[in-house]
């Protein structure tokens, strides 16, 4: 999930370690998105924007056999432990070092069927949003979906309060039923890891209502939010067939 050079390695090592902790129902992210592609009927390839330590790479290679999956991070760390974790898929699976920011990963020799990521667009700003969500409409084959997975920021006070709270509770909730302690709740505090009460430079997560018509102005068709909790929101859209 790795997307700048603000983002160090110790983030990633510490992610590996605790996502399953800190992002709120982390599974059902994962089938919310893989429920929203269409299963390819010839081989495909898909892509996972900061794939991280693989999950949802591995979602889409188990859910789609006829799909191969570049999975882009600029963590070495997290490059390295999707490569382990996947091996077992071959060269279904590939990664590649990229930066989300950058342009020149945005220009494949395959129109990809769909292009994922979870808890990475939020490391753009507004504009860096808006040329990533016109850039892979275009890098989309016709009917192509893109499925974002990521935290978006509250319009007012009382969403900022309930989207703070709400992550709060996630993570001390997994952390008894998992951990049976507190321990990673805690960690979750000490790396000050929510934007809504450690805000920092890294995140800028955008309102979702300025980001549904982003990606409406960019051309995809079928705008929806999917699902939400904490902060944490499943969007996209579908690349119309003879769109080009």
């Amino acid at each position: 999930m790795s997307t700048s050079q603000d983002w160090i390695e110790e983030d990633s090592t510490d992610f590996v370690e605790f996502g399953d902790y800190f992002v709120p129902n982390r599974q059902t992210q994962i089938d919310t998105v893989l429920s929203l592609i269409p299963p390819p009927d010839a081989p495909v390839e898909m892509l996972d924007l900061c794939c991280g330590p693989g999950l949802l790479s591995k979602g889409l290679l188990e859910a789609f056999p006829q799909a191969t999956v570049v999975g882009l991070d600029l963590s070495p760390v997290m490059l390295e432990t999707a490569r382990r974790e996947l091996s077992g898929f071959g060269e279904r699976f590939a990664a590649e070092r990229f930066d989300l920011g950058g342009r020149s990963w945005r220009s494949r020799p395959v129109a990809p069927a769909a292009v994922v990521s979870s808890l990475a667009v939020h490391h753009l700003d507004g504009e860096q949003k808006q040329a990533l969500f016109r850039d892979v409409h275009r890098l989309l084959r016709p009917g192509g979906v893109l499925v974002l997975a990521d935290l978006v920021q509250p319009v007012g006070a009382r969403g900022l309060a309930l989207a703070r709270e709400g992550w709060n509770t996630a993570v001390r909730e997994r952390s008894l039923a998992r951990h049976q302690s507190l321990t990673p709740y805690e960690k979750f505090h000490e790396l000050e890891w929510s934007c809504y009460e450690y805000p920092d430079e890294l995140d800028k997560p955008s309102p979702l209502p300025d980001q549904l018509r982003w990606l409406t102005e960019a051309g995809f068709d079928e705008v929806d939010v999917y699902w939400m909790r904490a902060g944490h929101a499943v969007y996209g859209g579908v690349k119309a067939e003879g769109r080009r």
